[in-house]
């Protein structure tokens, strides 16, 4: 047997259905594998987690507001009174 390192590991995981369907959805819109794809969001938040990803996407999810919330920022954190 050789003593070399594998490249790749299976693993063998369980997700909830509308993870399950989320996931398809993308890959497909990517153009990727399901298994690509999963390796790429597991890198990155692997990355995150050891602080080496971008720090942004520690936030990620933890704000709330509308779809458009760049546009409509003075409105979301002041109020309607104060946007311009």
């Amino acid at each position: 047997m050789s003593h070399t390192m594998r490249r790749h590991v299976r693993k063998n995981i369980t997700l909830p259905a509308g993870m399950d369907a989320r996931l398809r959805k993308l890959a497909k819109a990517r153009g990727a594998s399901q298994s690509g794809l999963i390796v790429h969001l597991v890198a990155l938040g692997l990355a995150t987690e050891s602080g080496e990803g971008d720090p942004l996407l520690r936030y990620l999810g933890s704000i709330q507001g509308p779809a458009d919330l760049s546009a409509t920022v003075d409105k979301t954190v002041y109020g309607a009174a104060r946007a311009r």
